[in-house]
């Protein structure tokens, strides 16, 4: 028995294609509209999603503000329910971050990211999905503009709640 055969499988593996930062930007923009419209049974779904698009940045000065824990712990956390651990260690150090609940039961959350202007915010089901939101929509904010390169741009504050 080779050493390989001995070593268990991934826990949950991630596409580790890497796409032109377009597509990684729009990917992006997708999974904060996904975390808004998703149900809380859809919570562990786009927490992996997130982790993938951390692992999949075409740069790594996109990722400021981030942190990538390895895949089994994060695994671990959002196997045990615990999602908003899970999205909060996506979140670098130096990242700010506010999470709030509404009477209704609705979470809040923004978050900025070093070296960006303002922050973002979006709305979940869950809080895990609202931080994911927000923290999809922040690193947007790096995004360059028609016509810029690769500075963070001066744009409005983004929004998605």
């Amino acid at each position: 028995m080779s050493v390989a055969e001995k070593v268990p499988p991934p826990v949950h593996t991630v596409p580790s294609q890497t796409p032109h930062s377009g597509t990684w930007f729009d990917s992006l923009s997708d999974l904060a509209l996904a975390c808004a419209g998703s149900f809380a049974g859809e919570e562990a779904l786009r927490l992996r999603e997130a982790l993938g698009l951390l692992g999949s940045a075409p740069s790594r000065d996109m990722l400021a503000g981030t942190r990538r824990p390895s895949e089994v712990v994060f695994e671990t956390l959002v196997r045990a329910n615990a999602g908003e651990s899970a999205a909060l260690s996506l979140l670098g150090e130096d990242a700010g971050f506010m999470v709030s609940r509404g009477s209704e039961g609705r979470y809040l959350a923004s978050v900025i990211l070093p070296g960006r202007r303002e922050e973002a915010s979006a709305g979940g089901e869950t809080a895990a999905l609202a931080i994911i939101g927000a923290l999809a929509l922040a690193m947007q904010d790096f995004a360059p503009a028609p016509g810029e390169r690769g500075e963070a741009c001066d744009r409005p504050a983004m929004r998605l709640n």
